[in-house]
């Protein structure tokens, strides 16, 4: 068994225009796309993003048609307390093999929007933590925890400024994750494209510390270009820390896959 990009995404999240043939045709490993599922968009005028399951399915259909990768269905959950009744009636209706879990807005903005950089930022750092740590103890019922620092990815926090601000809440983070058996995301779009490697580099060990042990890396591409996306660096990183297999999901079963 081996590894393969398991944060992909498609023209059915609201924010891709990348065609599922479009990853098809650069690799013969299994393909899962994880689209968006986000309830109260602020990128989308606050209306609800959802992917269309039956056209979704419908389109794998035909692809397993033309290409021999194994297809897996997926889901990259945004989390917003108020619409939590919809998360859960969306999941229970439609099956997917991987479920990732996000915290991308605050109900105003995204994480990423400018009005962030206003802020002082260790209030932010530790404001975004402790609604991931509110957010997870309410749902927690998904297989990863998504791209950790997504609410830092527009601040230049530095390791030594995230030990200092928010690693007591981090480590409570990771002894939840370890409890509801919640995989770490090694997300290279975060630590490559927003240059914040150091800051996983930093904190893997604490996962670790708290007893995790599962590990799963996703390019979070958006256009085909961007498949598997510096996966030879991350894995790099996984093993100078002391990591040497991360897992797969099939209908939210982990297995675990040398590296």
């Amino acid at each position: 068994m081996t590894y393969y990009d398991q944060h992909l995404h498609t023209n059915f999240s609201f924010d891709s225009d990348a065609d599922l043939e479009q990853y098809l045709t650069q690799t013969t490993r299994p393909v899962v796309t994880t689209e968006h599922l986000e309830f109260h968009n602020p990128d989308a005028q606050f209306q609800d993003s959802q992917p269309d399951y039956a056209a979704y399915l419908a389109k794998m259909a035909r692809m397993k048609q033309r290409y021999p990768n194994q297809l897996l269905r997926g889901i990259e959950v945004g989390f917003y307390q108020p619409a939590l009744p919809q998360i859960k009636a969306y999941l229970a209706a439609n099956q997917y093999d991987l479920t990732l879990l996000s915290f991308h807005h605050d109900g105003q903005h995204d994480y990423q929007h400018a009005s962030f950089k206003a802020l002082d930022p260790q209030q932010h750092v530790q404001t975004y933590y402790q609604r991931m740590l509110d957010g997870l103890a309410q749902f927690h019922d998904a297989d990863v925890l998504a791209h950790f620092d997504y609410g830092l990815r527009v601040l230049d926090v530095t390791p030594e400024q995230l030990t200092d601000w928010a690693k007591p809440q981090l480590m409570q983070l990771f002894a939840h994750m370890v409890e509801w058996q919640l995989a770490f995301e090694l997300n290279t779009k975060s630590m490559y494209r927003w240059h914040n490697q150091a800051l996983y580099a930093t904190v893997i060990p604490w996962y670790l510390e708290a007893g995790g042990e599962l590990f799963t890396i996703g390019s979070d591409a958006h256009e085909a270009s961007k498949y598997a996306a510096h996966f030879d660096d991350a894995v790099a990183m996984l093993h100078e820390l002391g990591v040497d297999h991360i897992v797969t999901y099939q209908n939210h079963r982990p297995s675990a896959v040398s590296i």
